[in-house]
């Protein structure tokens, strides 16, 4: 079971959460994924609210999840392993491309995402995996329209999920990444 617990932008942390659980289920449909809304809850009515916000405040300054507030968490939510989501950055763009006598009639839309995410085994106070990623999500449109932060967001971790799940160590391929990859060995679980 993974339960994802959310940090970052101030406003965006449940939504990056419940994004993480949605590409989880894609990516990996076999997983049994705890939603963002029940990890709160269960947080909430078994009373470990404060071990909840000091593990947070802690994690916003060290990207450490507290061991003892993690494996408390963990019980609560019925999660061996949680996900850790870091916003680190959203911005969004609009750049003319055509106007007329002072009226856009087409432009480029942008938006540039930075997020990381860290897998923690919550009996262990164990970091397993982490991530940074960035995606520059463009459209050409006519309209006044955005490229929405959801997009930008799914793309984001999809890319870094579909990574972790095959063994890469980044989505886009340079030399360096292939020699990276070559260097990074993922290890097989011990045949029975």
């Amino acid at each position: 079971m993974l339960g994802a617990l959310s940090q970052g932008l101030a406003g965006n942390e449940i939504v990056v959460s419940t994004m993480l659980a949605q590409v989880l289920k894609q990516v990996a449909p076999q997983t049994k994924v705890i939603e963002p809304r029940d990890v709160i809850t269960r947080i909430n009515t078994n009373d470990v609210v404060d071990d909840y916000i000091r593990m947070r405040s802690g994690a916003l300054n060290s990207y450490v999840l507290r061991r003892d507030s993690l494996k408390k968490i963990g019980a609560v939510i019925g999660a061996r392993y949680v996900f850790q989501p870091y916003m680190g950055v959203f911005t969004q763009s609009m750049t003319n491309r055509w106007s007329f006598a002072d009226v856009r009639i087409m432009q480029t839309r942008a938006s540039l995402t930075r997020l990381g995410v860290q897998l923690w085994d919550t009996e262990t106070g164990e970091l397993l995996w982490a991530s940074v990623a960035e995606a520059e999500v463009e459209d050409e449109g006519l309209g006044q329209e955005p490229v929405y932060f959801q997009d930008a967001v799914r793309i984001t971790l999809g890319s870094m999920l579909a990574d972790f799940l095959s063994g890469k160590t980044a989505s886009v391929y340079s030399p360096l990444n292939k020699y990276i990859d070559q260097l990074v060995q993922i290890p097989q679980p011990e045949a029975k």
